[in-house]
């Protein structure tokens, strides 16, 4: 009987196991398409940044001082 006993506990240990090991994969994969998605967004706010930032630059190159006007 204590035998037996033994031999349903180590399968229910390799069991509690396998499942861990299953749950700690599916995990990481959600980790890893979050770091995506993270990425992701964060390159588009750069972009924006960017573009906004180009816009900007623009309108002070093009920009011309009140005395310069009155001298042309």
């Amino acid at each position: 009987k204590k035998k037996l006993q033994e031999q349903i506990d180590a399968q229910v240990a390799r069991e509690l196991e396998e499942q861990q090991e299953r749950e700690d994969m599916i995990m990481n994969e959600q980790i890893a398409r979050d770091v995506e998605v993270a990425r992701i967004h964060a390159e588009e706010e750069i972009q924006e940044i960017e573009a906004k930032f180009a816009q900007v630059w623009k309108r002070i190159e093009d920009f011309t001082p009140m005395g310069s006007k009155e001298e042309a």
